[in-house]
């Protein structure tokens, strides 16, 4: 059965809603009233806009390229948000047809990530450089603000930009479109983890085919460590487990395999993946200036053993 388009329309528009909204909707501390709604459209529909943009770049990456090979495929479904900084899961679409082989596995799986990448890099390299440094009072509380992580990306593009940047006295007042882009960064590195149905799982299995259960296991018990990083990662290590998978459903091989110019292109989306992803993605003013779980259990360690720091 063919999706109801309304469904695409109205996911599409509650979920604009829901990305100029994210500061204001259900938050307490800003008055629910029609003035604040006007002023948070104007400031915010830069922000909702690209990002739209972005994640609708990112599933015509899959989308185009099923098409292409005949297989089957929904339009986009968008996933609204209305709680939290961010406002959107991201987006989706659904493949209706069994994919041939690895190769076209490899297209459809990489293109969306390879889109969604150039896009958010662009949106991101303009946004921080429309962004201002500002000074952090040294009164200030910070436990009621929350503080978007950074990747290798993301700091030394900043530093390079903006910079010197010294965070433990300055911050950034980022422009609407270096969030969009920081967004997108963030959305296109949850993609590329390299397990079961998400792009970089589709990603990593077409390129080394099935060896890879041989250590994707393994690779899934070092990702386990990023959750004593940050809780967003145990939340994500629970997805995979019980819902995404850690191994790829199988999918037989293309007659030629994928090609040198297709695995080394997968390279590339791989080092990216390292390169773009954000060991602490949202980082709650109270726990700021706390170590986390691994660093409490480093020094636990480092305590027991009797080892000197």
């Amino acid at each position: 059965m063919e999706s109801n388009k309304s469904t695409h329309v109205i996911l599409f528009f509650l979920t604009f809603l829901t990305l100029t909204y994210s500061d204001i909707f259900l938050n307490p501390d800003v008055p629910q009233t029609l003035t604040n709604y006007k002023l948070y459209f104007f400031v915010n529909w830069p922000y909702s806009v690209t990002l739209l943009l972005i994640l609708f770049g990112h599933e015509m990456g899959h989308y185009l390229p099923a098409r292409y090979y005949g297989v089957r495929a929904s339009l986009p479904y968008f996933i609204p948000l209305p709680f939290g900084p961010i406002g959107t899961m991201g987006a989706v679409i659904k493949i209706k047809d069994q994919i041939p082989n690895k190769k076209v596995l490899f297209d459809i799986g990489v293109g969306g990530p390879a889109v969604s990448l150039i896009l958010s890099l662009i949106v991101w390299i303009i946004g921080i450089s429309l962004s201002k440094v500002v000074e952090i009072p040294s009164d200030l509380d910070r436990s009621s603000f929350l503080f978007f992580g950074d990747s290798l990306f993301t700091y030394f593009s900043t530093q390079w930009i903006l910079g010197p940047v010294n965070f433990d006295l300055m911050d950034i007042q980022a422009h609407p479109l270096a969030k969009a882009g920081w967004v997108g960064l963030l959305i296109t590195a949850i993609n590329l983890l390299p397990f079961g149905q998400l792009d970089g799982g589709h990603v990593i299995y077409s390129m080394f085919g099935e060896s890879y259960r041989k250590w994707i296991h393994i690779l899934f018990g070092f990702f386990l460590i990023f959750a004593l990083i940050h809780f967003t990662w145990l939340i994500w290590c629970f997805l995979i487990y019980y819902l995404l998978r850690i191994e790829h459903p199988f999918i037989k091989d293309a007659i030629n395999g994928i090609g040198k110019t297709r695995f080394m292109f997968g390279v590339f989306i791989l080092v990216s993946f390292l390169i773009i992803f954000v060991p602490k993605p949202i980082i709650l003013g109270s726990e700021y200036d706390n170590p986390s779980l691994l660093g409490d259990l480093f020094r636990l360690i480092v305590k027991t053993v009797g080892i000197s720091e």
